[in-house]
């Protein structure tokens, strides 16, 4: 008899491979490649490197200052004005290198990060299919639930149940940034170093001047053109339609409705069926994100952010292991070691991808299969969720607003902890379900209560790697919600778990 290892035992295996392979092909992180006069000059182990213009330093390193290096040289190419930079490097051991015209620095990218566009791949597959699930689960979904009252009932209890969920996420965001006050230990030292290094990062997504008015939100939920909705992916444009237009074919029982409600049937299978056959290669994809993730950002950033980092994950870990099991218990009968053995698979993808969109198409094949969610409600649910539940994202935004309030010496009082909550919930409404939305989101929160928004410059530099974990308890508490819904309706079958 042959032996044959689960997917998500393979996804774990890829994953604990991938970031040993990535640890072992780390990128040097006192190594950098200039491109000076058209030639390639690798530098390595400097003592100090300095910026020069027209004999004035506008700049100095020390030796660990490579991300620095880096993302300064990047914003003064990107104001055109590195043609009359000179960059000087002094080494430990006496020898001193000048160069001139230099057009690039980067970093030397190893074995590990090369094999990331085969993760990419991987990621554009799931995000290719997200959509057309999307629109085609949503319009069969509501077409099935042919009585509109029932359908209001389903939306009530989806969008009660995840506002729920989301509120207490942000309150145990802010109860460990309170009691653990992370901003309150970081050295004026460490500040200033990274203030200089993301500060364009940061002001870069301070001028898209996102803004959050709840008329206006509102009102853009609804598509002026769905064809351009899909097209651009707007999510809460789509699942509107889509309920629409769900809702309003199943009220004419003709031939013609029929044959549509079918062709959107078809569509929903075919691309749950492509993604068993996409799964097939998600070990080897896990592996390659995972290994360039952390042989290209490693962990001295967390050093740095170390107790922030900290209090974030503690923060996500109680959201995921404590406040996710006691609502299971308290609204079904499943057993919680089985429905966290069903989302094995789907965490694995959601912390390699950190998209909840790219995940939904594993979270519906596993609600469905596993959970014995039906699918007129998995259909329903779950892409609502993933548009419009964000409860990692929500309590990563109380921790990140509270840190950075911290740092700035900014005792906030009650009454703005409670905007923090209010408006926190609303951002993850809008959020997007694409890596790195979150720290837009953020600039709203920190806006709200008044402080400074440069300040997300202290957090870019581990947002990559808490986004990772931020996503696991999104798509969890989409899972969640489906069995919660779906016993609510005495509509829950028999659970299968590995």
């Amino acid at each position: 008899m042959k032996f044959k290892l689960k997917l998500h035992t393979q996804i774990v295996i890829g994953l604990i491979l991938g970031a040993m392979f990535g640890s072992l092909f780390s990128i040097n992180q006192s190594k950098l490649e200039y491109v000076s006069n058209g030639a390639e000059i690798i530098s390595q182990d400097w003592g100090e490197v300095r910026f020069i213009e027209k004999d004035s330093v506008l700049n100095k390193f020390d030796s660990k200052s490579q991300i620095s290096i880096i993302k300064i040289f990047k914003n003064i190419k990107d104001k055109k004005k590195a043609a009359g930079l000179k960059i000087e490097i002094d080494y430990p051991n006496g020898r001193k290198e000048t160069l001139e015209n230099v057009t690039s620095v980067n970093k030397i990218p190893t074995i590990a990060v090369k094999l990331k566009p085969a993760g990419d791949i991987f990621i554009r597959l799931l995000t290719m299919i997200a959509v057309p699930l999307v629109l085609s689960s949503l319009i069969v979904g509501a077409a099935s639930l042919s009585d509109l009252k029932h359908i209001a009932k389903i939306g009530g209890k989806t969008i009660g149940f995840y506002a729920i969920t989301a509120v207490i996420a942000i309150s145990i965001g802010l109860f460990f940034a309170n009691v653990i006050q992370p901003g309150k230990f970081m050295p004026e030292e460490n500040k200033m170093r990274l203030m200089e290094t993301f500060q364009e990062d940061a002001q870069s997504k301070i001028d898209q001047n996102i803004s959050m008015n709840i008329v206006d939100f509102l009102v853009n939920i609804v598509p002026k053109n769905p064809f351009k909705a899909i097209a651009d992916g707007e999510y809460l444009q789509i699942v509107f339609f889509a309920i629409l237009f769900g809702i309003f074919l199943s009220q004419f029982n003709t031939e013609s409705s029929k044959t549509v409600i079918k062709f959107f049937d078809g569509v929903s299978n075919a691309m749950i069926l492509l993604v068993e056959k996409i799964m097939i290669i998600a070990p080897y994809a896990v592996f390659t994100l995972i290994a360039a993730t952390v042989a290209e950002f490693g962990f001295n950033i967390l050093q740095t952010l170390l107790l922030y980092s900290l209090t974030v994950i503690i923060g996500l870990a109680v959201l995921t292991f404590l406040e996710y099991p006691l609502l299971l218990k308290l609204f079904t009968k499943i057993s919680v070691k089985k429905f966290f053995k069903t989302q094995r698979q789907v965490i694995a993808v959601a912390f390699s991808t950190s998209s909840s969109a790219a995940t939904l198409p594993v979270t519906m094949d596993i609600c469905e299969k596993k959970l014995g969610v039906p699918n007129r409600i998995a259909s329903f649910v779950l892409p609502l969720g993933t548009t419009i539940n964000m409860d990692g994202t929500a309590l990563y935004q109380a921790v990140a607003a509270m840190f950075i309030a911290q740092v700035y010496g900014f005792d906030l009082s009650l009454t703005q902890q409670i905007t923090i909550v209010l408006t926190a919930s609303l951002a993850a409404i809008g959020t997007a379900p694409v890596p790195g939305i979150g720290l837009i989101m953020l600039i709203i929160v920190l806006r709200s209560i008044g402080v400074p928004s440069e300040g997300i410059a202290l957090i870019i530099g581990v947002d990559r790697l808490l986004d990772m974990c931020r996503t696991v308890p999104n798509v969890i508490a989409d899972s969640l919600a489906c069995v919660v819904i779906a016993s609510s309706e005495n509509e829950l079958g028999e659970i299968k778990a590995d």
